[in-house]
C-alpha cells in the first residue's frame, strides 16, 4: 500500500478543475438530464456525488445538487428495461451497460465512503435508488455478451465492482467470480510488443486498462496489472510535444483524429507511484500541464485509488511540467513491429513512418486500420500531418503498405494492386439463361460468375523507402508496372504560410511546380521538395478510391494540401527537412 506523501498541489488542482466542471455543468446543461443517454446522465450523477461528498470543493454540501443527482438516477430508472440492462444506441447492451454501471458502483463507493453524516444525509435516496438500480442488472451482466474485444475487460470491470460492493454488504451473488474467470480465460488480447488487438489509444484509456486495473483491484487478479504495464510503456514514445498521442495505427476510428493525451495521466500515474518507476512518473508529470477532460471523474478516481493522490517519485512533479519531452517519451528510435510503425527523434523534428494497414478483403469496415497516411514529420511548430500517395489504377484507392521493414537508417514500404480483365467463359461454363452467379471480384460485384473465367491480369507494385538523417527525411518511391499518373498529397496542419507553390481552384489547395516549397509557423519551417510541371494527364487530386467513392463518402485530411505530380515511370524523391530561427524566417 501507499508509503508517500500525498501531492498536495495535484489534489487541489483536481479540486479545482472539477469544481470548475460542476459548475459549468450546472449552469448550461442542468435542464437536459431528461434527454441524456444512460452513460451520460451516469457519468453527469457521478461527477456531482464526488464533488458534493468532497471536503475542499466549494460544492460540499450544496442545496442545489441533491435535486440535480435524483433527475439522473430517475433518467437511469427511466431507461432501465425489465431484465435489468439499459436501453441506448446499442438497444439492450451489456457492455454499454457496464460502462453505466462502473461509474455507478464508484458512485456508491464514494457513497459508503462519506458515511452517514454531514452531507450524506441528503444522498440517502439517491444512493438507495441508484443501489437498486445496480441490483437490477446484475444477473444481465453475468448472462450477457459482448461484440469487441475491449468489452470483455468492461464487463468483467462491472462485474467485479458489483461483487466487492456485494461482498461489503455481506449478500455476495453467487456466478459472478465464476464468469470474470471465464473471460479472463479467453487471455487479454495483447501483442508482443504491448498493444492491444484494436491498437487504440482511445480504447486502451478509457476502456482496457482502467478496466484491467479495476478487476485485479477489485477481484484481486494483481497478475493483470502486467498487461497495463506492456501497453504503457509500448506507448511512451508515441505522445507529441502538443499532449497529442500518435493514433494512426489504430484499428478503430481514433485513426482518423488526433488523440488528446492527457487520457494517459492517471494510468501513467497509478503505475509510477505503485512501482516506483520514473519513467511513468516523468510521463504522469509532464502530462499535468494538459487539462483533463473529465476532472471530476479523475477526482472520483483519485478518491478511490490510494495510490493516485500520492507523490510521483524521483520528484518527477517539480522537473517536467511545461518542459519538452522527457528523455523515456523521446527515444531516438522507435517502433511497434506488430503495429507496422516507426518513429525518429532528433535534430528538433519527429518523424513518423507508418505501414501496418489490414488487408481490406472485406473492404474498408470499422475495426481495421486503413489510414493510408504513410509519413507524419513535425518539426517545432510546423507539423506536415499526412503524406499520401494516389495512383489512377482501376479505382482502388490510396496507397497502403501493409508490412515494414528496417533498414537501419529508415523504413522500406510496399504494396501490390492487381485488377483483372475477365475473358470469355469456358464452353462448359457457359448458361443457356445467361444467369450466372453474381460475385464480388475485388472491385465491384456482378452476375459474371468472376471466378470461372480465364483473365488478364494488370499489377501496380510501389516501393516507398523512408531515410532519416538529422534534420532531414528522404521519401523514394517507386513503381513497377502500369504506366499511369500518381499524386502525392502532403497535408500541413493549419495556422502556417505556404510559400513556393502554385494555388489551385480548389480553396486550400496547391501544386508544388518548382525546386521547393515551404511551409513556416512561427520560427519553424519545413522545407519539402522537388516538384514537378503541371501535367494535364498527372492531375493534383487524392482520390479515396471507389469503396469510399461509390458510397459518396471520403477519408480525407484536413488542412492545407500540396501536390506533387507524375507518372509511375521511374523513381521519384520528396526530402523534408526542418528549419528553424533564422533560416526559417530567410526568404
Amino acid at each position: 500500500m501507499p508509503t508517500a506523501s500525498t501531492d498536495l498541489d495535484f489534489n487541489r488542482a483536481l479540486v479545482h478543475e472539477s469544481d470548475r466542471y460542476v459548475r459549468a455543468l450546472l449552469e448550461m446543461h442542468d435542464g437536459d438530464v431528461a434527454a441524456l443517454p444512460h452513460r451520460a446522465a451516469m457519468s453527469r450523477l457521478l461527477a456531482l456525488v464526488t464533488v458534493y461528498t468532497e471536503p475542499g470543493s466549494e460544492h460540499r454540501g450544496s442545496a442545489e445538487l441533491p435535486a440535480a443527482m435524483a433527475g439522473c438516477v430517475a433518467r437511469l430508472e427511466h431507461l432501465q428495461g425489465p431484465g435489468g440492462l439499459l436501453d441506448g444506441t446499442n438497444l439492450s447492451s451489456p457492455p454499454d451497460s457496464a460502462f453505466t454501471i462502473n461509474d455507478a458502483c464508484m458512485a456508491l463507493e464514494i457513497l459508503a465512503s462519506a458515511g452517514g453524516e454531514g452531507p450524506a444525509d441528503a444522498l440517502a435516496d439517491v444512493g438507495r435508488r441508484l443501489r437498486a438500480v445496480v441490483e437490477r442488472i446484475s444477473d444481465a451482466l453475468v448472462a450477457g455478451g459482448v461484440h469487441t474485444p475491449n468489452h470483455r475487460w468492461e464487463l468483467c470491470a462491472a462485474l467485479a465492482r458489483i461483487h466487492s460492493l456485494q461482498e461489503r454488504e455481506g449478500r455476495p451473488r453467487p456466478g459472478i467470480a465464476e464468469r470474470i474467470g471465464q473471460w479472463l480465460a479467453e487471455g487479454v488480447d495483447q501483442l508482443p510488443d504491448g498493444m492491444y488487438s484494436e491498437r487504440s489509444p482511445l480504447y486502451a484509456t478509457a476502456v482496457s486498462n482502467p478496466s484491467l486495473l479495476a478487476i485485479a483491484d477489485y477481484a484481486d487478479r494483481p497478475e493483470l496489472l502486467e498487461h497495463v504495464r506492456l501497453n504503457l510503456e509500448a506507448f511512451l514514445p508515441w505522445f507529441n510535444p502538443d499532449g497529442t498521442v500518435e493514433s494512426l495505427f489504430s484499428r478503430r476510428q481514433d485513426q482518423w483524429a488526433a488523440f488528446n493525451g492527457e487520457a494517459f495521466q492517471l494510468l501513467y500515474r497509478r503505475l509510477a507511484n505503485q512501482d516506483g518507476r520514473e519513467d511513468f512518473a516523468a510521463a504522469a508529470a509532464w502530462l499535468q500541464q494538459f487539462p483533463l477532460l473529465e476532472p471530476a471523474t479523475a477526482l472520483a478516481r483519485t478518491r478511490l485509488d490510494p495510490w493516485l493522490p500520492q507523490e510521483l517519485p524521483g520528484g518527477a512533479a517539480s522537473r517536467y511540467p511545461g518542459s519538452g519531452l522527457p528523455a523515456a517519451m523521446s527515444p531516438e528510435r522507435a517502433e511497434l513491429r506488430t503495429c507496422g510503425i516507426h518513429r525518429f527523434h532528433g535534430s528538433g523534428k519527429i518523424v513518423t513512418v507508418y505501414g501496418g494497414c489490414d488487408e481490406l478483403v472485406p473492404g474498408v469496415v470499422s475495426g481495421l486500420s486503413s489510414n493510408p497516411t504513410f509519413v507524419r514529420y513535425a518539426h517545432g511548430g510546423a507539423v506536415l500531418s499526412d503524406v499520401r500517395l494516389s495512383r489512377s489504377f482501376f479505382d482502388l484507392g490510396p496507397f497502403r503498405s501493409q508490412e515494414t521493414v528496417n533498414n537501419g537508417t529508415g523504413v522500406s514500404l510496399s504494396e501490390t494492386v492487381e485488377a483483372n480483365f475477365y475473358l470469355p467463359l469456358p464452353p462448359e461454363k457457359r448458361r443457356a439463361d445467361g444467369i450466372y452467379a453474381l460475385e464480388h471480384e475485388g472491385r465491384f460485384s456482378a452476375s459474371m460468375d468472376f471466378s470461372c473465367r480465364p483473365t488478364v491480369v494488370h499489377r501496380l507494385k510501389t516501393d516507398v523507402s523512408v531515410h532519416v538523417s538529422g534534420s532531414e527525411a528522404a521519401v523514394e518511391v517507386h513503381f513497377d508496372g502500369a504506366d499511369t499518373s500518381f499524386a502525392l498529397e502532403l497535408t500541413f496542419r493549419p495556422g502556417g504560410v505556404l510559400e513556393g507553390v502554385e494555388p489551385l481552384a480548389v480553396p486550400g489547395t496547391f501544386q508544388l511546380t518548382g525546386r521547393t516549397g515551404r511551409y513556416t509557423v512561427g520560427g519553424d519551417a519545413i522545407e519539402f521538395g522537388p516538384g514537378t510541371p503541371q501535367d494535364a494527364d498527372s492531375p493534383a487530386g487524392y482520390n479515396p478510391g471507389e469503396g469510399y467513392r461509390y458510397l459518396g463518402g471520403t477519408n480525407a485530411t484536413e488542412g492545407l494540401k500540396v501536390y506533387i505530380t507524375g507518372r509511375t515511370a521511374g523513381p521519384h524523391r520528396l526530402t523534408l527537412r526542418g528549419v528553424s530561427g533564422d533560416a526559417a524566417a530567410d526568404d
